[in-house]
């Protein structure tokens, strides 16, 4: 349908301009493969087809036609469409709340103590009929043109009030579980900027924290010491790249920061009691 003064709606500094708008409509042609870098958490509704995927951080697997997903940020999603597909994907800011009074924060509060068995992967959930009609509409309105990021935030608040409305607080937390904690903006900030900063001290200071209360917190939120924490997630990235890409192995340990190739086949002997070439192989 038609937007009535288009060019004013497009000049107005409202209008969001950015490469990775709040909300996006995405239509990806069968057999399709691409790569990005998560910059927010994302959810996304697969609205129609179907495609592989693999998270450096998850598990590989599948998204299909009805379903609802959680892509957390800080995080490298590679995908290749199995179908042609259209997914709905909507950006979330650093404050997530499902409603002005329940913050994750809360969710994780409330559920956590009582579930036994924590998520290893992303959960999705199946796109309830009110969703669905919600995204059919949202998805109509894009395509016109409807760009305002007072809109679109709008939508994502509308979006995250009916997650609470129409699903279960349990299923819930196993659908954010990548991003629960007791302290989601701390968790966030780690998780998207440790890489870049590549050890506790510096995160610590981009932090405009001490050591001491970055580890204090740290430990709080999750659990372990911050050094513990990242060695696991290092762990983790090489172990997607050794497996996943085509990338010489020697690079690989160059990448993240082994100076000499002994040291980084004796860290992958540590951590997978595996050298690099067996992982691989």
């Amino acid at each position: 349908m038609k937007i009535y003064n288009i060019e004013e709606h497009k000049a107005c500094y409202c209008y969001d301009r950015n490469a990775k708008p709040m909300i996006e409509v995405m239509r990806i042609k069968n057999e399709k493969i691409g790569e990005f870098l998560l910059i927010a958490n994302e959810i996304v509704l697969v609205m129609q087809g179907s495609m592989f995927f693999s998270l450096r951080n998850n598990p590989s697997g599948e998204f299909h036609k009805g379903q609802l997903v959680l892509l957390p940020a800080g995080d490298k999603l590679s995908y290749k469409a199995s179908e042609n597909s259209i997914l709905l994907v909507c950006r979330l800011n650093d404050n997530i709340n499902l409603c002005h009074a329940y913050s994750l924060e809360r969710l994780y509060k409330k559920v956590h103590k009582n579930i036994l068995q924590k998520p290893e992967t992303l959960t999705p959930l199946t796109i309830h009929p009110r969703l669905e009609y919600f995204a059919n509409e949202l998805i109509d309105t894009l395509d016109d043109g409807a760009k305002c990021q007072i809109f679109l935030q709008a939508k994502i608040t509308e979006l995250l009030i009916m997650l609470r409305l129409y699903y279960l607080a349990e299923h819930l937390y196993h659908f954010f579980y990548p991003i629960l904690s007791q302290d989601t903006s701390f968790s966030r900030y780690v998780r998207t900027h440790w890489v870049k900063h590549g050890n506790v001290s510096k995160l610590a200071k981009a932090m405009n924290m001490t050591l001491q209360q970055f580890t204090k917190r740290f430990n709080s939120v999750f659990g372990q010491t911050p050094y513990k924490w990242m060695q696991q997630e290092k762990a983790r990235l090489i172990y997607g790249e050794i497996c996943q890409t085509n990338k010489p192995l020697k690079e690989i340990a160059w990448d993240h920061g082994f100076t000499a190739y002994t040291h980084f086949s004796r860290f992958c002997k540590a951590a997978f009691s595996m050298s690099p070439t067996e992982i691989r192989k």
